[in-house]
């Protein structure tokens, strides 16, 4: 658990700045300096690169995770797995860049055939989106690739910092007036290729880059890469589909100023599941490995100790995010606040997501891994008939009363398949604890009045929701992790 510890504090520490750098990026300058329906279009079109981004890896990445226990080396030759996930993102680029040309439309039109109107959709538009997905195809395989050797600060920071940080300079030139919208949605495509050349190096550097010819493998070993791998690419389809549905049927079903909008407040919910991700990049090829070994005890402590401090973390940013929707609403422009329910909705999807931990991981590496996938293809068809039946009655705010719907259902059905064939679940009596204490001072944050100053009023909130919620965690010993990090300061 102590490299688990490290990698995954110093992750943290990389999200959260990350984070800052987003809120302040996302939050603060974008809604100032771009329209909500610019926005919108930018959010759809980033989007449609992490989905086929993942979707042209093939399943390598869970072919990395699952296989790398068995095939590694000393020599870090691992039987020629370098090569091959190279050739698995070469071959699924070749195949997919011919379909996205075909379907283009589906993403850039919403159901009156209306395209968003400040972008030119000519030769240069599509070649430089092109690039941004081959390049976050790669980054995909090399950065599970390092994750592998239990190496994931690199792609921590690559996603979480400089890709949030480095968009804050196109929206610096565009409010001095020196380049147009256009440019900026260049300039965010195309930092897509600094991620890919930081883990390049990384690998580099740990000699991991190795063009051995894939193999010998055995009829077994081939059987089960081949499943591994068909299994990988639907199922991270369907996550990346869950992950982006919301944003793509709302540009279908209504307009780009309803992405604009829905995104911005989206952010803000989304906060909460921070901490996990940053966890489950270290965590996951270490229950691979302890799983390999047999070595069930280990696993069902990362699952339960993860949770208890994830849903200690979790709960105090909800708190803290839903409690300044007052500041937030009066800081942002009139448009922005149809969507301020969509924190609180957002809010409570990610926290039912941060309870429940390591689930999902976990099944990736049992025999029983395609569960995943079923999971996967129900919450796709979920989500779209809940979508479909929420924005006709709320509008915006009912694409995330379905995404709590569904995050509920599909944790729900991981938590009994876990605990029916492995005896592992994440709950004890701290889950309880902290589920009172932030009940307790949810209610009482509710109760505190507003001050018309809006800093004043986020200064107010945010003390007392420390006060009341910091000291409750630590003295009822909710997570033993996180009174051990607040003893090593207490002790500074």
């Amino acid at each position: 658990m102590g490299k688990l510890k490290k990698e995954s504090t110093n992750a943290t520490i990389l999200l959260y700045f990350g984070l800052l750098i987003g809120f302040f990026g996302t939050a603060i300058i974008r809604p100032k300096l771009l329209a909500a329906d610019e926005i919108g279009f930018l959010q759809v079109t980033l989007n449609m690169v992490s989905l086929f981004g993942s979707a042209f890896i093939l399943g390598g990445h869970l072919l990395i995770i699952k296989m790398m226990p068995k095939l590694r080396t000393e020599d870090k030759k691992n039987r020629g797995l370098f090569r091959l996930i190279v050739t698995l993102g070469l071959l699924g680029c070749l195949i997919g860049i011919p379909i996205l040309v075909t379907f283009e439309s589906f993403f850039f039109e919403n159901n009156n055939g209306e395209r968003f109107h400040g972008i030119h959709y000519d030769f240069v538009f599509y070649s430089v989106l092109f690039l941004a997905i081959i390049a976050k195809t790669f980054f995909y395989l090399f950065d599970n690739y390092l994750r592998a050797y239990f190496i994931s600060t690199p792609g921590v920071f690559s996603e979480n910092v400089l890709l949030k940080a480095l968009p804050i300079l196109a929206l610096l030139l565009i409010y001095l007036n020196w380049v147009s919208y256009d440019f900026v949605v260049y300039f965010n495509l195309l930092i897509y290729l600094i991620p890919l050349v930081l883990v390049l190096v990384y690998l580099k550097k740990i000699q991991a880059i190795n063009w051995t010819k894939p193999g010998p493998f055995t009829k077994d070993e081939k059987r089960e890469m081949w499943g591994v791998s068909s299994v990988g690419f639907m199922e991270l389809i369907s996550y990346f589909i869950v992950l982006f549905i919301d944003v793509f049927m709302l540009k279908r079903l209504m307009d780009d100023e309803a992405v604009g909008v829905y995104t911005t407040m989206f952010f803000f919910g989304a906060v909460v599941s921070i901490p996990l991700k940053a966890l489950i990049r270290i965590a996951h090829p270490m229950i691979s490995e302890a799983f390999v070994k047999k070595d069930m005890h280990t696993i069902s402590t990362i699952y339960q100790k993860s949770s208890n401090v994830l849903f200690v973390l979790g709960g105090f940013v909800f708190l803290l995010v839903w409690g300044n929707r007052y500041s937030v609403e009066q800081f942002l422009d009139p448009v922005y606040a149809q969507g301020i329910w969509v924190i609180f909705f957002i809010g409570l999807a990610h926290l039912v997501e941060v309870v429940s931990a390591v689930n999902y991981q976990i099944i990736s590496i049992t025999p029983h891994y395609r569960f995943n996938l079923y999971m996967g293809v129900f919450t796709v068809v979920l989500l779209i008939i809940s979508n479909y039946i929420f924005i006709a009655l709320f509008g915006l705010v009912g694409v995330a009363v379905g995404s709590l719907v569904s995050m509920f259902l599909v944790n729900l059905a991981r938590h009994i398949f876990l605990v029916s064939r492995y005896k592992l679940s994440p709950f004890s009596f701290n889950t309880l604890y902290i589920a009172g204490i932030c009940l307790a001072v949810f209610f009482i944050s509710e109760w505190l009045p507003n001050f018309d100053n809006l800093y004043l009023n986020a200064f107010w909130k945010s003390g007392i929701i420390a006060l009341l919620y910091l000291p409750s965690v630590y003295f009822f010993k909710c997570s033993a992790d996180f009174n051990v990090v607040i003893n090593k300061y207490l002790q500074k």
